[in-house]
This record gives C-alpha cells, sequence and structure tokens, in this order.
C-alpha cells in the first residue's frame, strides 16, 4: 500500500495496518490484541502437539 504511493519505510512498519489500529477505539484494539494472542496460542499448541506426536510414533517404531 505505502509502496504504491512512493512512500518507503525503512523502518519496516506497516503504515496501513498502524492507521488502521489508530482508527481503532481501545476496546476494539484490546479485543484485536486478544484474538491475536488466542490465535498465537492455539498455533503453539497445535505445533507443540504436532511434535510430542511425532516423537511417540518414533518410539514405537
Amino acid at each position: 500500500m505505502a509502496e504504491k504511493k512512493g512512500i518507503k519505510n525503512s523502518s519496516g512498519v506497516d503504515r496501513g495496518l498502524f492507521t488502521m489500529f489508530l482508527k481503532m477505539s481501545p476496546e476494539e484494539r484490546l479485543l484485536a490484541n486478544d484474538n491475536a494472542v488466542r490465535a498465537i496460542l492455539e498455533l503453539r499448541n497445535g505445533f507443540k502437539k504436532q511434535k510430542d506426536n511425532k516423537r511417540g510414533s518414533e518410539r514405537n517404531t
């Protein structure tokens, strides 16, 4: 989005995402954060479960 306007951002910040969060109310920002944390935990737990399942199947062979 920023690249189309010719604006280069050397810090790597997504200005579109930044603007989106500024438009949100504090409650909406907290909800978005809670949703992100929940997704991260689900991914982490799923990865751990998959890793544990692989270890268990290697022991049985």
